[in-house]
């Protein structure tokens, strides 16, 4: 339940259990309806609350947006208004505020077991659903009103696990002789799909499909509901929804036909008048899945290769590195290593799962770990961190995050702590909610007076502004701070203060990149 139904006063945990009972049945209710369902309480200031909206999924909604949590005055509603104020339930006629459009609203009263109404259960629907309704068999319209009555007196608690009935959906009735009593249109062209002669007039439900029959059986036995989703030999994937049905005395109209003896009779006990069958063809739906499963194994297998790939280039030229008389040409070999791995690591991310938005966190480790085992000169200790959150992105960001991330750690290494023989590099990552911002600081000397990061022709740079500029369209500032402001830095992305014994170097260099987050579907 809505938490906002705490603010509806003077209920009793009984109380919030029945209206959380009328919740949970809203949904199918709403659907089978074709109707905007809205359970209401009262609060203390005589003004009404919107506890839960529902909205039909088999019919376009009558309101542009859910109003859960919508508080009402009497003049905006005075059917609900009357009716949460002890009245019996009542139908009128009347207009959505903001539209012009005439809709029909029942109002049916939630009561507790002492009798006491607690809430109402509002039924809205437009008049183009309304007599299109009232065009089809009596005996369906009546069904229909015992399960909003049912819905209003909590008795559909089981449903709420069930799936939605949509518009392309079939429906039929059956009573406690397993006679069908009606069946919609959609219903009867599913089975003469399955190559079954339909005839709804006293059709026996043992002449369509034996789950059919199963399933009647044991919700007329259990009064429970029940789904079942079941492949035919032919390939056909259906998913089957059974309603337990119950009517009052009260309910049962004036006149009747003797087929309706069985369903339209007093209720005895818990015993259940009929089954309320819900057909849904999921053969399609079911198809393209496993075609999208197919082709997401493939894209997977294909990322696999990528990475192994990758990793044999950066192996060869590893290799080749170590074969060079120049140490210029392994300084630059071992930085085109560093980026081929960079960029395997995301391939190895994507081949366990490509929907997966990729954990940066995870990403920044695997760069260090790789940085670690390459880069430095003997005898030299440098301590790289990792700090803050896992923050998720799409892999089309999460590439250049990486090559931005290994570049800004090579620079570093390279520039930063040249000459040093202790150093500390600090990777803070943080989620600005719209944005992620990275920081990449050494303790090294700071930056050279005459620095300016925009007119810096190293390859390393060249390709940090790239990225950042063009891939991520984000912004890159290159800095001197005191090394206080480095380590406040990192305890802001930990968020713990774990990181405040950074260095005690005074200065150092600070590299901070950020960008706007791009939506995870994109990918």
């Amino acid at each position: 339940m809505d938490p906002k139904i705490d603010q509806c006063p003077d209920l009793t945990a009984e109380d919030v259990a029945r209206l959380r009972a009328v919740e949970a049945g809203m949904y199918l209710t709403a659907d089978v309806s074709r109707s905007d369902l809205l359970l209401c309480c009262l609060l203390a200031s005589n003004r009404g609350l919107i506890a839960r909206h529902v909205m039909p999924s088999s019919i376009a909604s009558l309101y542009p947006q859910e109003a859960t949590g919508a508080v009402f005055s009497e003049e905006e509603q005075p059917l609900v208004m009357r009716v949460l104020h002890g009245g019996r339930s009542g139908s009128e006629q009347r207009e959505i505020k903001g539209s012009r459009a005439p809709i029909i609203q029942d109002v049916y009263p939630v009561a507790n077991q002492a009798g006491i109404v607690i809430g109402a259960l509002a039924v809205q629907t437009n008049m183009f659903a309304h007599e299109r309704h009232h065009r089809r068999r009596y005996i369906f319209r009546h069904a229909v009103s015992c399960l909003l009555r049912m819905c209003a007196h909590g008795e559909l608690e089981c449903a709420q696990s069930l799936s939605r009935f949509g518009l392309y959906d079939g429906i039929y009735l059956v009573d406690r002789t397993r006679t069908v009593l009606y069946m919609s249109g959609i219903s009867a062209n599913l089975f003469r799909s399955a190559g079954l002669t339909v005839d709804v007039e006293g059709q026996r439900v043992a002449d369509l499909e034996p789950l059919d029959e199963e399933m009647v059986d044991v919700v007329l036995g259990t009064g429970a509901c029940l789904e079942e989703r079941r492949e035919t030999p032919d390939g056909r994937v259906w998913v089957r929804t059974a309603l337990p049905l119950c009517m009052s005395a009260q309910e049962m109209p004036f006149f009747y036909w003797p087929r309706w003896r069985q369903l339209l009779r007093r209720r005895d006990g818990s015993s259940i008048d009929g089954v309320l069958m819900l057909l849904h063809n999921a053969t399609e739906a079911v198809q393209k899945q496993r075609e999208l499963n197919v082709k997401s194994a493939i894209i997977q297998e294909v990322h696999h290769r990528v990475k192994n790939n990758l990793q044999t280039i950066a192996a060869i030229l590893r290799i080749q590195a170590r074969r060079s008389e120049s140490e210029e040409a392994r300084q630059q070999l071992g930085e085109a290593v560093n980026r081929i791995l960079s960029v395997s690591v995301i391939h190895e991310f994507l081949s366990e799962d490509e929907h997966r938005p990729i954990n940066i966190r995870d990403l920044a480790d695997r760069i260090v770990g790789q940085v670690s085992k390459v880069t430095g000169v003997p005898g030299q200790q440098i301590d790289i961190r990792v700090h803050g959150p896992s923050v998720r992105l799409p892999a089309g960001q999460a590439t250049p995050v990486a090559m931005v991330i290994n570049e800004l750690v090579l620079n570093a290494v390279e520039h930063g702590l040249q000459g040093h023989q202790t150093g500390q590099i600090d990777i803070a990552l943080q989620d600005l909610g719209d944005s992620v911002r990275v920081t990449v600081a050494n303790s090294g000397s700071g930056l050279p007076p005459d620095f300016d990061p925009q007119r810096n022709s190293s390859l390393g740079l060249q390709i940090i502004r790239t990225l950042v500029t063009d891939d991520l369209k984000g912004t890159l500032v290159i800095e001197t701070a005191e090394m206080s402001e480095l380590a406040a830095e990192a305890e802001r992305a930990d968020g713990d203060g774990a990181a405040g014994e950074a260095s005690s170097l005074p200065r150092g260099t600070r590299a901070v990149v950020t960008f706007p987050k791009r939506s995870l579907k994109v990918d």
